[in-house]
């Protein structure tokens, strides 16, 4: 852990609202202050920088938690696609936004170049249009369902 990344921090504090699941060497979580549900952040538990420096093992938990999460967010209403990205520019520990692209974004015409969705600018944009000061109820109840669906045993 590295006390001052915020998400070193948020991992190992075993009250976060956020944390959906904890496996062993990795964390899936929901994206706070996003009034977005579904909208979830997967990260080694381990401060890690790039994906290069992920063990096989993480690589595997990771990649077995991202398969999961993506199918349970394609089944919450309205969402037709989970965009998932990393930057690491103003958090500087791996991690992946999963973000659910709902058909009603598309509405938005901004959201199109040349009449085709733009995957950028629809994260940029409602990100921005739907931030909020702290986790809505939404998000709390969806977090405490998505917890019951991850401690069950998957199999892909």
């Amino acid at each position: 852990m590295t006390p001052s990344c915020p998400l070193c921090r948020r991992f190992s504090d075993p009250e976060s609202a956020l944390v959906i699941f904890k496996g062993r060497g990795a964390v899936l979580s929901h994206m706070p202050e996003i009034n977005l549900p579904g909208y979830l952040l997967l990260a080694p538990l381990r401060h890690v920088e790039d994906a290069g420096r992920l063990t096989r093992e993480e690589q595997e938990e990771m990649a077995a938690l991202q398969s999961r999460a993506v199918k349970t967010i394609l089944k919450l209403p309205d969402v037709r696609k989970v965009y998932i990205a990393s930057f690491g520019e103003a958090v500087p520990h791996l991690h992946l936004h999963l973000f659910p692209r709902t058909g009603a974004m598309l509405k938005d015409p901004e959201c199109l170049s040349g009449g085709v969705p733009d995957g950028p600018k629809i994260f940029d944009l409602w990100r921005r249009r739907l931030a909020v000061p702290a986790v809505p109820d939404e998000v709390r109840s969806l977090i405490l369902r998505l917890r019951e669906v991850f401690n069950q045993p998957f199999t892909p």
